[in-house]
């Protein structure tokens, strides 16, 4: 980060005024007491002289009495004067006519008070330094017109004048620094408003993103949610039309067959029954979905679990298929829409661990627990999991939702280094 120095001081405006008005006050108020200073020094000298005085002493105070005049006069329009080169040869000359007229004493405390609000160490040695030599000069013409030789006293004089003009510079010194000073902590209080509000905006602009990731994620579940509702909806559709198809075949046969057995008939009509009741069974399960996708996929069946599993096993997937309490025969006799719903998550767990965990071993069991059936899938997670990209779990979300559709549910974990999925549905 860079620190940029403070601005010098501004000029004020010439067009402003009141700033006219202080400019004036100024002057005026310098040509009076310096007019003031004037007397009091002329007088001194007369009453020195008893009314007489050298004419090189009357010419010293004339030239006092121009130069005086023409700083103070001067002195107030000079605040217009922007800080610069020009401004610091104005301001020193008035400076200067401090150690020559006592009419300007005023008029140079308002200069050097100026040179020090600039806060430039030179300019306020070569202020001192013509301050110093001005007065100087000016005693050393002083004694020599009276006839004197100049000792101590012109010296001691000088440094009193010198200690006097360092009095305005030191208090224009610490205003230019208390104005840098607020300038510096005006500026770093901007700089911090506008930090917090580029801060403000970044967060405002990272939680429209968050919002529009989660409302793209939200989209994506629900297109798989959709995607897999209808795939339900077309296995079920199968599995239905086969219960009627059944319900037709042997409805028309009781229609068409007058000499039936009564056992037969009785037969038939259980049939007719049993294929109505599981109809309706799994009707139930896909009320409120839509179908809008097609395909021809034939409808899964209890060996079609089988068939996945050494499909599997020939693509070079290790997998292990176990049945605990239940047999396949039992399995026939459940729903179509249970057996076609495992098939379905059986191969989505299948293709999610060939594409995560290549080559590591899959354990699969089927068992059942009173009127639920459970299906439990594991398999190590390598290494290189742990650092693969992030993937969107659809395949997942679509097990929970196949296995929700019936009244069941699913869940994924990560245990002991292990992949886990298990899902579970009504028998």
């Amino acid at each position: 980060m860079t620190v940029t120095a403070p601005p010098a001081p501004v000029a004020p405006s010439v067009r402003s005024v009141r700033q006219w008005a202080i400019a004036v006050t100024q002057s005026l108020g310098c040509t009076a007491l310096g007019f003031l200073f004037f007397l009091i020094n002329f007088g001194m000298l007369l009453e020195e002289f008893s009314d007489s005085p050298p004419e090189g002493l009357l010419a010293m105070y004339g030239v006092d009495a121009l130069v005086g005049v023409a700083a103070t006069l001067v002195i107030g329009p000079l605040r217009f004067v922007p800080p610069g080169r020009w401004h610091s040869v104005v301001h020193l000359l008035v400076a200067a006519a401090a150690g020559i007229s006592g009419w300007a004493w005023v008029a140079a405390a308002i200069g050097l008070y100026r040179l020090g609000v600039r806060r430039r160490l030179l300019l306020d040695g070569v202020a001192v330094l013509l301050v110093a030599g001005m007065s100087l000069t000016a005693m050393v013409l002083d004694a020599r017109t009276r006839g004197i030789e100049p000792g101590m006293l012109e010296l001691t004089t000088m440094g009193i004048i010198v200690v006097l003009a360092l009095i305005p510079l030191l208090l224009g010194h610490v205003v230019g620094t208390r104005a840098e000073l607020l300038t510096s902590l005006r500026e770093h209080a901007s700089s911090a408003d506008r930090e917090r509000e580029a801060a403000q905006q970044a967060r405002e602009a990272a939680e429209r993103e968050a919002a529009a990731l989660v409302r793209e994620r939200d989209a994506d579940d629900a297109r798989v949610r959709a995607e897999e509702r209808s795939a339900l909806a077309r296995d079920m559709h199968d599995s239905i039309s086969h219960h009627l198809a059944t319900i037709a075949m042997h409805a028309g046969a009781m229609s068409y067959r007058d000499d039936l057995p009564v056992a037969e008939l009785r037969r038939s009509a259980g049939t007719v029954r049993d294929a109505a009741q599981q109809a309706n069974r799994e009707l139930r399960t896909v009320l409120m979905t839509l179908r809008t996708t097609g395909g021809d996929t034939p409808l899964a069946t209890v060996p079609t679990l089988t068939d996945i599993v050494e499909r599997c096993r020939t693509e070079g997937q290790h997998v292990e298929l176990s049945w605990h309490d239940v047999a396949p025969e039992e399995l026939e006799d459940a729903d179509r829409s249970t057996v076609v719903t495992l098939a379905r998550i059986l191969t989505e767990i299948t293709t999610n661990a060939a594409k995560h965990a290549p080559g590591a071993p899959l354990a699969i069991t089927l068992s059942r627990s009173g009127d639920t059936v459970h299906l439990h899938a594991s398999n190590p997670l390598p290494a290189s999991a742990l650092h693969a990209p992030t993937s969107t779990g659809h395949g997942l979300l679509g097990i929970q939702e196949r296995a929700r559709l019936l009244g069941g549910d699913a869940e994924h974990r990560v245990h002991e280094d292990s992949f886990e999925v298990e899902a579970w549905m009504p028998w």
